[in-house]
């Protein structure tokens, strides 16, 4: 369940934004700003630190109100050496409302702007890793909220700076203790600094024995002393791709299509090969689809992963229309109904209990209202439900960088050989129809076929998808889901599903109608304008395989964990979206190019150690070993 609290926005009576929870204030009497510059930007070496980078990354205990992030941005808008991109990562318990942000800001004419910018794209606030965009995407804020002795170590990030923050050791002992300082330093490298503005003995021993080294240096305003440290030993890890960046996709569907838009989007060149004539031509062909988060009574990975890839897909329509590359999409909320009394009961306690900001339940009554047509029973109302035109959001994607995504259809990839400099495509007749150093494989289960070492046990789950006339179905007014669905009408139609396929296509669509029919019993039969068959690729457990692809140890290896597997060289996939295109396909590009270019992970590293393309074969290497 989501039991995140919200801030409590309160002020000293000299007008210091202050805690009441933590009886401490948010940041020196001198200023806000100037501690900000002065302790963590300065005392990390910024500007300066960042200049001539590709990226840089920020790790930051305490968001706050988010002047040091909003301070940060500033500078590194007004740095004509900035690095390329910057990453700012921060953990926050007890994070502000988009409103109480905007008043705190108020106070800061100098930073109108980039405000403005953050109170827009705030997310909804609940527990977990929330990926927002800013700048044209050049800025990354990744909000961690909840706990940070529960997910900082879970957070997937090279740091380069670490801001230390938070209220005083004293109010808050949770943030300032060894568990803390030993996942700080799980992220740094050699090179990476870290600052903070108290100079307490427990806090200058923790962190030495988590393996920094500080010193005393002059402080801010009032404050005599501050910290500055830097790595003494740095943990051991991966490099990032350091190749040329460019790479290979395999699939232009809303996998393949939304991996090539996160890459282009970082500089990366995209070669896509495409067997069919055009892209979105499998199940990401539909004319319309439903894209609405799950949940569940113990909030579990499929919930969670549900939750941040429909956020983010948000986000992106944002940006993509920002970019003036319009998505066909409707915003008006998506109704599930319950199939039956006892689970109409559990998703009433799901939504109460829950505390989800975009989740209400709905009893008949009310629900009914809502659709303008009488329903058997209630269920949830996702108020920030879409219905998204799949191949629309894959041309949009596609567009967005057209200059650096060199797009090849009707190629048909007949093998895949890899070769000193990376990955080979090969035709039919052994020829080869392109090369790149990384290979990403996002076409569904033929991905099996071209590359059978690794363990990808993907089936197809035959589905057919009617679309009618959406002026002979003006009710139910809103989209609905439940054993069937109907999404909002998009282009003059509207799309019912989705009917197992057996190769009966009049059948299929037939029951199509009659789960309609179920749905809504008052309503008329719609006119049919066309139905299609497609195969839903999906895995074992339901979810995806997003990530790095893994290959067999030697027997006399052993594997117990994820990252005992050896690896397959520069090879990457997205695969396995199942019915969840619309709603994961976002953020299995974000995480693969921020894989391949060593930056924070959008999700903590439980979603992403259970969307590893690994685990098949951890599971399989688990049950043969003793023990």
């Amino acid at each position: 369940m989501n039991h995140l609290t919200p801030a409590t926005l309160g002020l000293t009576d000299a007008g210091v934004p202050y805690s009441a929870a933590f009886d401490d204030v948010y940041h020196s009497a001198d200023g806000g700003l100037g501690q900000a510059r002065h302790v963590f930007m300065a005392g990390n070496g910024l500007p300066a630190a960042w200049q001539g980078r590709q990226h840089y990354t920020i790790v930051e205990t305490g968001f706050g109100q988010g002047l040091n992030f909003l301070a940060t941005w500033q500078a590194w808008r007004m740095d004509a050496a900035r690095c390329q991109r910057l990453h700012f990562v921060s953990v926050e318990q007890f994070p502000f409302t988009r409103d109480d942000l905007a008043l705190l800001h108020a106070r800061y004419p100098e930073l109108a702007a980039v405000s403005a910018e953050l109170c827009a794209h705030w997310p909804d606030l609940t527990q977990g890793v929330h990926r927002i965009w800013l700048d044209e995407g050049r800025v990354s804020l990744t909000l961690l909220l909840g706990d940070a002795q529960t997910l900082l170590p879970q957070l997937q990030a090279v740091a380069d700076a670490i801001y230390l923050d938070g209220f005083s050791p004293a109010k808050n002992p949770e943030l300032w203790c060894l568990p803390i300082y030993k996942a700080l330093w799980r992220l740094a490298h050699a090179g990476t600094t870290l600052a903070t503005y108290t100079v307490a003995g427990d806090v200058r021993r923790g962190l030495t024995e988590a393996g920094f080294a500080v010193e005393r240096v002059d402080g801010f305003g009032g404050k005599r002393q501050m910290l500055q440290g830097r790595v003494a030993r740095a943990a051991r890890r991966e490099p990032a791709h350091q190749g040329e960046r460019h790479a290979l996709v395999i699939g232009a569907g809303l996998a393949g299509c939304s991996v090539a838009e996160r890459l282009a989007a970082r500089g990366w060149q995209v070669t896509m090969l495409e067997a069919a004539a055009e892209i979105a031509s499998a199940s990401s062909g539909n004319a319309a689809g439903l894209m609405h988060a799950y949940y569940s009574r113990d909030d579990n990975l499929q919930a969670r992963l549900t939750r941040a890839g429909c956020a983010l897909t948000r986000r992106h329509l944002a940006v993509l229309a920002g970019a003036s590359h319009t998505v066909a999409h409707d915003a008006g909320g998506i109704l599930q109904l319950a199939k039956t009394d006892a689970q109409a009961a559990l998703m009433r306690e799901i939504a109460e209990r829950g505390n989800w900001p975009a989740l209400r339940y709905l009893d008949a009554d009310a629900a009914s209202e809502l659709a303008g047509t009488a329903l058997a029973r209630g269920g949830w109302w996702f108020a920030d439900g879409l219905t998204i035109a799949p191949p629309s959001l894959c041309r949009a994607n596609l567009s967005r960088h057209a200059e650096r995504i060199n797009l090849r259809t009707a190629c048909h990839v007949e093998a895949l050989r890899q070769h000193e400099g990376g990955w080979q495509a090969l035709a039919a007749d052994g020829s080869i129809l392109a090369c790149a150093p990384v290979l990403v494989l996002a076409n569904a289960t033929a991905a099996a076929q071209l590359l059978p070492q690794p363990m990808l046990p993907l089936q197809d789950a035959r589905r057919v998808a009617t679309r009618v006339d959406a002026a002979t179905l003006t009710a139910p007014r809103v989209a609905l889901a439940g054993d069937g669905y109907v999404t909002a009408a998009l282009e003059g139609v509207r799309v019912i599903g989705a009917a197992d396929y057996d190769g009966d296509l009049a059948a299929a669509e037939a029951s199509n109608l009659v789960e309609l029919a179920a749905l809504a019993p008052s309503l008329a039969p719609p006119a049919v304008v066309a139905s299609r068959a497609c195969a839903r690729p999906a895995s074992p457990d339901r979810l995806p395989l997003i990530g790095q692809l893994a290959i067999t140890p030697p027997p006399e290896q052993p594997v117990h964990q994820l990252y005992h597997l050896p690896r397959l060289t520069g090879a990457y996939a997205v695969l396995g979206l199942g019915a969840r295109g619309l709603s994961y396909s976002t953020l299995a590009g974000e995480i693969i190019a921020a894989q391949l270019d060593g930056e924070p992970l959008p999700l903590e590293s439980k979603l992403i150690d259970a969307i590893d393309p690994g685990r098949f074969l951890l599971r399989q290497r688990r049950g043969a070993q003793p023990g």
